[in-house]
């Protein structure tokens, strides 16, 4: 006898590995000749750029460029202020017996922390600390059965939230504009600092179109003083991405690697003209949700189907739960600090420290880091930034409570007001994404075949009658469900049965389309 299988295809994107890992690199910085002795380092800043991420069995290397601005005092006459800028390369080897070859990688790398080392006025040594954040997902495709013809059948639906498109792009954005009136020439320019905001996706026809602007800051040196510039560049970049819809759930990000300033002159000859080139990295991550109906149990009546099991694990984003956190902090500066003049950058990163369930609800608890970035009329530090954390604890309904939640949380805005000397008010929101991830474990069958079929042993009328009346209606037998079904269609008219809870849905119904005379009544004990 020969049987007809039908099978299906889904699509599963399982997330094999999510880690974030702390690392350093270190590296001596010589002072160039062209510049003086330095005489104290009054701010230091850095910004990696990945250049390779290559997935292997077991492990991810990462690799990229790092590259620093310091800005110092001078040991001469002056006192001026002077900046170095200097790179190096950085690796690092996360370790997991998960990951496989070829598999989805996805990876950041921001700044946690810097160190200075003065050796001595004219050597310095660097020491950073970087926060990698990996994703790495297995994609593979399960070939199930979804009907065997002429079977009962007991079937089961998967979700499975599967990555379907994703693509990654570099883009350049060049501008220029010439400083305000009533400013003074530029002599040389210290440092250029810049962020993306108001970032937003559209897409359209397997094209994913991210724009938004880039808000730049420019520390220089004028002839008597140290000012500062502010410009925004918008930009436009269209990424092509095979098979994205509007419909289904994407992801995207925008992050600035590289800036550049230089100085060029006007018509009249006057050096206030400040040409901009920055790059960017682009990533969207488009996913949908694929559905498979497949059968977990199966029997032929008078038939003996032999079906292979297999356990799979599904992994499904159940929802997205958007959230928004709201922060309003008076930072006071120590007495050490030098006193504010004029704040002329504020820098903020919001990161997740915990994201748990419990008792329906999901939390979400981190801090936001914030610098503050200033001009001072001390003489000993006329630049100065200052770090502080500001905490936040968030809270929404669960959809379940077999979720788990993973949150990742951006900026939205920041504002600060100067109320007292040293004293700064910082205001701002973050917005919190949570994933909400539902692992679902099935044994489904993924082959069947039909044997040699054996009819059962027919007990005889003088058998069922020396059970004990205590007996009578419960039937407990290690025998197939076809067997059980025949002897008691051969014997009895009404019967209990006890038997593994996953076949009863399906032996109730197979036995109603059947029209058959015996009525089964089903319970567990």
């Amino acid at each position: 006898m020969e049987i007809n299988i039908k099978n299906e295809n889904l699509s599963v994107c399982s997330g094999v590995c999510r880690t974030k890992n702390n690392f350093t690199t270190e590296t001596d910085v010589i002072v160039p000749d062209s510049k003086p002795d330095i005489l104290k380092v009054l701010q230091l800043s850095a910004r990696p750029k990945v250049t390779l991420c290559e997935t292997r069995s077991g492990q991810v290397i990462v690799s990229g460029t790092l590259t620093f601005n310091i800005l110092y005092l001078a040991d001469d006459e002056e006192k001026c202020v002077k900046s170095i800028t200097s790179s190096c390369e950085f690796s690092n080897l996360i370790k997991d017996n998960s990951i496989g070859d070829s598999m989805l990688t996805f990876v950041d790398v921001d700044v946690s922390d810097i160190a200075v080392n003065i050796a001595n006025c004219r050597k310095l040594t660097l020491r950073a600390t970087l926060l990698t954040s990996l994703r790495v997902y297995s994609q593979r495709n399960l070939e199930l059965v979804s009907d065997i013809e002429g079977a009962c059948t007991k079937k089961t639906t998967l979700y499975s939230g599967t990555i379907c498109a994703n693509a990654q792009s570099s883009a350049s954005i060049t501008d220029s504009f010439e400083l305000s009136q009533g400013k003074s020439d530029i002599e040389e320019i210290l440092k250029t600092d810049a962020w993306v905001t108001d970032s937003e996706l559209k897409v359209i026809d397997d094209k994913a179109i991210i724009k938004g602007n880039v808000r730049v800051t420019v520390l220089y040196k004028s002839e008597n003083s140290l000012e500062y510039a502010q410009t925004e560049c918008s930009f436009a970049h269209v990424l092509e991405v095979d098979g994205i819809r509007s419909d289904m759930t994407n992801e995207y990000s925008v992050k600035l690697t590289d800036i550049d300033a230089v100085v060029s002159a006007n018509e009249d000859g006057r050096n206030n003209v400040i040409e901009l080139s920055c790059d960017l990295l682009l990533r969207v991550i488009a996913r949908s949700r694929c559905e498979c109906q497949c059968v977990v149990d199966a029997y032929i009546p008078h038939g003996a189907l032999q079906c292979s099991h297999a356990q799979i694990s599904v992994e499904d984003i159940e929802t997205v739960i958007h959230n928004t956190s709201d922060f309003r902090e008076k930072i006071t500066l120590p007495a050490s600090c030098p006193p504010i003049g004029s704040i002329y950058q504020t820098i903020a990163r919001p990161f997740v420290e915990s994201c748990y369930t419990e008792s329906g609800k999901i939390h979400i608890s981190g801090y936001t880091e914030v610098y503050l970035l200033y001009l001072s009329s001390d003489e000993n530090s006329p630049v100065y930034s200052y770090k502080a954390n500001i905490d936040f604890s968030t809270g929404c309904d669960s959809p379940g409570c077999m979720l788990t939640p993973v949150a990742e949380a951006q900026l939205r805005n920041i504002s600060y007001t100067i109320n007292a000397e040293n004293c700064v008010e910082m205001r701002g929101s973050v917005d919190i994404n949570v994933q909400c991830i539902r692992n679902t474990e099935a044994e489904v069958i993924y082959d069947a075949s039909i044997g040699e079929y054996t009819p059962p042993e027919r007990p005889s009328i003088i058998d069922l009658a020396s059970l004990k009346e205590e007996h009578c209606g419960i039937l407990q037998r290690n025998m197939p469900l076809v067997k059980m079904i025949y002897f008691l269609q051969m014997h009895l008219k009404t019967v209990t049965i006890s038997y593994p809870e996953r076949h009863l849905s399906y032996l109730n119904n197979n036995a109603k389309n059947r029209g058959s005379s015996c009525s089964l009544c089903f319970f567990i004990v």
